[in-house]
Formats: structure tokens, sequence, C-alpha cells
């Protein structure tokens, strides 16, 4: 058999050390159709704290309320007596639409002990509403804007673009049809080029090619181009070689012949000295 008392007992406990001065049992008038075992508690509920004003306390424009509650003979097996009242701010559209909220809660908690769920959706709807009555606040949202853009960033770059079998084959298609026009484009350039007849510019001038086609055609010619200039390349450095050995050679022979009339010079001059000595004697005699 359920101990409902001791697990009511134990619930008020652990509410006293969480709440504090916000818990404190309720002497006034019930509310009609409560049916109670035992003491009626109320809770003073202001926003959540980040909603409260820069020194803590409560704003001009902030909304208050509390909420009475009471334990049933067969709690948490079944609801609790409960009812959200305004302090301040709330009109009775808003204390209903609290107790929607609240009565959604019980029944999603039945069995287990719910008063501070209760407490912490009371303040949290409190806080959306305190957000409603002031408007956007420009700042915050372009922060939320960032940090949602920064997160579906974050997540395509730790995931990647996700690609199946109909987008793989839907790519290699388009693909395929691509490289189709330029080699068409291409071998039309070409037999335009060739005909000289006919073709988009007629009248015996050159058939109009695309920009693709044109950029295919000169880079193709550029590599021809220069294969040509390697191999000119090659056969002048061949040219140059040879016609540096000859040249070398020619200078050779000029040093031998220079060398060659030097020897003959000093041979001649011997014969003039020795003519003009003999004439000297000569005339001595």
């Amino acid at each position: 058999m359920t101990d409902y008392a001791g697990e009511q007992e134990m619930e008020l406990e652990a509410l006293e050390a969480i709440l504090m001065d916000d818990l404190s049992e309720y002497e006034g008038m019930l509310p009609p159709g409560w049916t109670t075992h035992g003491q009626t508690y109320k809770v003073h509920i202001r926003p959540t704290e980040e909603m409260d004003g820069d020194d803590g306390g409560a704003g001009d424009d902030e909304l208050e309320l509390e909420l009475l509650f009471a334990h049933t003979p067969q709690y948490p097996d079944e609801a609790p007596c409960l009812k959200p009242r305004s302090v301040r701010g709330l009109s009775d559209a808003d204390i209903r639409a609290l107790q929607s909220t609240l009565d959604a809660v019980v029944q999603e908690n039945l069995g287990m002990a719910m008063i501070y769920n209760l407490v912490t959706t009371s303040q949290e709807w409190l806080a959306q509403r305190l957000r409603q009555a002031a408007g956007p606040d420009p700042e915050a949202e372009r922060k939320r804007a960032d940090a949602e853009e920064e997160a579906r960033h974050a997540a395509m770059r730790a995931h990647g673009h996700q690609v199946t079998v109909e987008t793989f084959l839907a790519w290699k298609k388009k693909f395929d049809a691509e490289m189709a026009a330029q080699k068409a484009a291409v071998a039309a350039a070409d037999g335009g080029g060739k005909g000289g007849g006919g073709g988009a510019m007629g009248g015996g001038g050159e058939a109009r090619i695309t920009g693709k086609a044109w950029f295919l055609r000169q880079a193709a010619a550029g590599e021809a181009l220069s294969g040509s200039e390697e191999e000119d390349g090659e056969e002048s450095a061949d040219f140059d070689a040879g016609a540096g050995a000859q040249s070398r050679s020619a200078d050779d022979d000029e040093d031998d012949d220079e060398d060659y009339d030097f020897e003959d010079d000093e041979d001649e001059d011997d014969e003039d000295m020795l003519e003009q000595l003999l004439a000297e004697k000569a005339a001595g005699k």
C-alpha cells in the first residue's frame, strides 16, 4: 500500500529547502471545489532570473503571480488542488491560459511528485509573457539569429552535404551533357574553319564559335607552339654548338698563321742585318 502521507511530507520538506521564503502557508479563502485533507500552500512566483531587472528586483512593467496548491488524499497518483492567481500585471485571460498549461503538466506527471515542476513551468510561462509584453529586442533577436546560423553551419561542417544515388545520377547526367556540348562546339568550330563556305557568318566567312570552343582551340594551338619552340630550341642549340666549334677551329688556324708570319719576319730581319754588315766590311777594305 502506498504511503501517500509520507511522500507528501517529503515533498514539502524538499520544497521548503528549495523555495525558502517564496513558499508559505495560505490562510485565506479556498477556491471553490477544492477537496483537501491538509494545509494549503502558496508560492510567490516571479519571472526567471534572466528576466529580472538589473538590480535583481521587480521592474515597473514586471509581472507577478502566486500559485496555490494543496495535496489531495491520493496525491501523487491523483492531481493536486492547483490555482494560479495574479499579483500584478496579469489579466483573467492570462490566468486561464496558465491554468490550462499547468493542467497539462499535471497529467504528464501523475504518479510522481510534481509541485516543483509546476512552479518552474509557471516561472517560464511568466517570463515568456513578459517578453511578449515588452516586444522583441532587436539585439537579442540578432544574437539569436546569429547563434542559429552558426549552429546550422557547424552541423553542415560536421556532416557535409549528403550524396544519394539520385543526386549523383542527376549530377552525372548534367556533367555528361556539358561535356558533350563542349565537344560538339569544338567539332563545329573546327569544321567551320576548314570548310570556309558556310556557317553562322555566311557568305564565305568563318563559322562563329562559342567562347569555350575558342578557348580550347587557343589552348591546343598554344601546346603546339610550345612543342615547336622546343624543337627549334634544340636545333638552334645544335647549330650554335657546331658554329662554335667551327669558329674555334678558324681562330686556331688564324693563331697558327700569325705565329708563322712572326717567325718569317724575324728571318727577314736577320737577313737584312747580315747584308748590311757585309756591305760595311766591303766599304772598309
